[in-house]
């Protein structure tokens, strides 16, 4: 230290900074697949399945990847089935607590099949590219297409998450009356037929 010029402290200090040879960044890549099955009587989805495919370039460590892409995915589970912070007209909140905000847990999160591919970024240090959130991105496009796709037999469509069994329910309800209003009117036009044919027959 008696070495060091006056005002030096006898510190060790290291700046290093690193970018990308591209500004916008890298990004991974991914799909996500999920089979559900709906109650009609209710509107409950139950999730069956979820799979996801995805592309990080070069995986550091697996383990930690992985826990990326199931975390997100529990995430995008919440968005797309429960999590919701509804208002009454006076605009209090209705989801002030846990009780009635709800987050998937392990019941609702079924076992997640995941595949890798590796195709290193050009860009970047070692071809790795950046998991971030992703994985939470995609699942409410999966499950909201997979209930749309189970549910389009009876002219079902949803178009808002998340996907909760009374908006479900709304959804079913309203596609049923859309059924029946072509069979009612219909009935009606035989009626008038029937009755016009009646008269014809009276005036004849």
């Amino acid at each position: 230290m008696d070495g060091l010029p006056a005002g030096v402290e006898p510190l060790l200090e290291a700046v290093v900074t690193y970018e990308p040879s591209i500004s916008t960044g890298v990004f991974s890549y991914a799909t996500h697949g999920a089979v559900v099955a709906v109650d009609p009587e209710t509107g409950l989805i139950d999730l069956l399945d979820f799979a996801v495919a995805e592309d990080c370039g070069t995986m550091v460590n697996p383990m930690i990847v992985e826990g990326q892409i199931r975390g997100g995915v529990a995430q995008g589970i919440g968005t797309a089935l429960f999590e919701e912070i509804p208002y009454d007209d006076q605009g209090q909140p209705l989801a002030a607590s846990l009780l009635d905000y709800h987050l998937p847990a392990a019941f609702e999160v079924p076992p997640i099949k995941l595949g890798h591919l590796h195709n290193p970024a050009t860009a970047t240090e070692y071809g790795m590219k950046g998991m971030g959130e992703g994985g939470a991105v995609a699942p409410p496009a999966a499950v909201a297409n997979a209930v749309r796709d189970a549910l389009a037999p009876l002219g079902v469509e949803i178009n808002e998450t998340p996907l909760t069994s009374q908006r479900v329910r709304a959804a079913l309800l309203k596609a049923s009356r859309s059924r029946e209003r072509p069979r009612e009117a219909g009935a009606r036009h035989l009626s008038s037929a029937g009755d016009n044919r009646r008269r014809d027959r009276v005036a004849g």
